[in-house]
């Protein structure tokens, strides 16, 4: 027998899986990122800024000497990898939204 609070929660992971993929940007519409310790801010190319905050900010601490990936080549999604000298951690943040 299925439990009904199983089957709404199936549903709402298949409903919310695709809407987070639709949210990327193209590498060759920005212009500029920017790294600050709670979000991360995309400069467009014709001057606008969109804004993601962090999910979880600890883990998303970038110093001086290490390096950032987006798993894509061409487009941005809501994750990138921090490259550090002891490995690599993944960095998630939340919906990109226009700020100006």
């Amino acid at each position: 027998m299925v439990k009904p609070l199983g089957v709404v929660a199936m549903l709402t992971l298949l409903i919310s899986g695709p809407a987070l993929a639709d949210d990327h940007i193209s590498k060759d519409d920005v212009k500029q990122i920017t790294f600050t310790k709670k979000s991360i801010f995309f400069r467009m190319n014709d001057d606008t800024y969109y804004r993601g905050d962090y999910i979880r900010p600890h883990a998303c601490d970038i110093q001086k000497g290490q390096r950032y990936a987006f798993r894509n080549p061409n487009r941005i999604s809501n994750e990138f990898v921090i490259i550090h000298r002891e490995g690599f951690r993944n960095c998630r943040f939340s919906d990109v939204e226009r700020i100006a």
